[in-house]
């Protein structure tokens, strides 16, 4: 059996906004929240979103654990096309019917300029099929990556995406065997 944990990001400098694939600087709130959050067994792999609100911490604690990683950029958060950077306020001044269609119906009404739910969920399968032959692998990554992943494992619709909580340092963690995977832990992390 293996296990994989998922792990959301900490806090941000620019928190409550759509940052997709922007680049975003962890906050050292973030970064001590991170560390501690994983006061359990060291794990045997680290993977990560490339973006440095993910990479700085993923190196980090490889780096202190003497482990390898890997930057994998299918890990990377969903991108919201023109509303990367700014706040759910700010997109209701400018595009209220297309924000309230996406938490709606995101299937169907991706942000702008943004990336299709189904495509996304496509590069995040892609990924966890590459997981290593290992007992322990830990993937920081974010958000909306996370909850596409676990409406996929859960056999739940891509549209379900907004019913899963996750806020800052959220972790899930998966048993992996012969029959599947399946959920052993589930933490929504800081409100």
């Amino acid at each position: 059996m293996r296990i994989a944990t998922l792990m959301r990001h900490g806090a941000t400098t620019q928190p409550g906004r759509y940052h997709g694939h922007s680049e975003v600087p962890l906050s050292g709130q973030g970064m001590e929240d991170m560390h501690a959050a994983l006061s359990g067994p060291v794990f045997d792999r680290v993977i990560s979103s490339p973006l440095q609100r993910c990479a700085r911490f993923a190196e980090d604690y490889a780096h202190q654990h003497d482990i390898p990683i890997t930057l994998d950029s299918d890990w990377i958060e969903i991108s919201f096309g023109e509303w990367e950077g700014m706040s759910a306020h700010e997109i209701m001044d400018t595009s209220p019917k297309a924000l309230k269609a996406f938490w709606r119906d995101p299937i169907h009404h991706p942000p702008p300029g943004g990336e299709p739910l189904a495509d996304a969920s496509k590069r995040i399968q892609k990924a966890w099929t590459r997981l290593p032959d290992v007992p322990r692998t830990l993937i920081v990554t974010h958000g909306g990556v996370m909850r596409l992943l676990f409406c996929r494992l859960m056999g739940l619709p891509l549209s379900d995406i907004w019913r899963v909580e996750l806020n800052y340092v959220a972790r899930m963690e998966f048993a992996i065997d012969e029959t599947g995977e399946r959920l052993r832990s589930f933490d929504s992390g800081r409100a």
